[in-house]
């Protein structure tokens, strides 16, 4: 895999990943859409997809792979190929469009949660806690890592990962 990071950068990436994976007893990760099992490799790619953060743990996958970057808890989750080019048909609950994986680099770990990351639709960006919409879906926001951050809610003044959405708030139709 080209690295585009400096030197040596692509390998303390590869220990994190294998270091939070062997403190969680792992080595095997489900897809989050499809839970499909990906073995993890010691080389990249580490599994067959793409790995990434998510500040929020997700209920809907059965093990949990905590791990700290620049000291905030995250938690480590993975999409497969099949998922990410496609193969599987990923379709928003909500609005019904389909998610489209396929410019994610296979073989590397985004620190942000990338289902979150760019919201097909208005329900994406409604706050937790009262459903009303915490940023307007035309305007977005500038960098998809945003989309993982804390946000107050401006009309009850929640403060949460707003658009951080359960991953069975998408619907997978796998290919026949």
């Amino acid at each position: 895999m080209e690295d585009d990071a400096q030197v040596g950068q692509g390998e303390d990436l590869r220990k994190f990943i294998l270091a939070a994976l062997s403190a969680s007893h792992r080595n095997v990760v489900n897809c989050a859409l499809c839970h499909r099992a990906l073995p993890v490799f010691e080389q990249f790619p580490l599994v067959d997809g793409t790995l990434f953060l998510s500040p929020s743990r997700h209920d809907e996958i059965e093990y949990d792979v905590p791990c700290h970057l620049q000291g905030r808890l995250m938690h480590l989750y993975a999409v497969c190929v099949d998922c990410l080019e496609g193969v599987h048909k990923i379709i928003c609950i909500k609005c019904k469009s389909r998610w489209d994986g396929s410019w994610h680099q296979l073989g590397t770990m985004y620190t942000y949660d990338i289902l979150a990351a760019s919201p097909c639709c208005q329900a994406r960006l409604n706050c937790k806690h009262c459903g009303k919409p915490v940023i307007d879906v035309r305007i977005g926001m500038q960098y998809f890592s945003e989309y993982s951050n804390v946000q107050q809610c401006p009309h009850c003044g929640n403060l949460d990962y707003h658009f951080v959405k359960p991953f069975s708030s998408f619907k997978v139709l796998e290919a026949y």
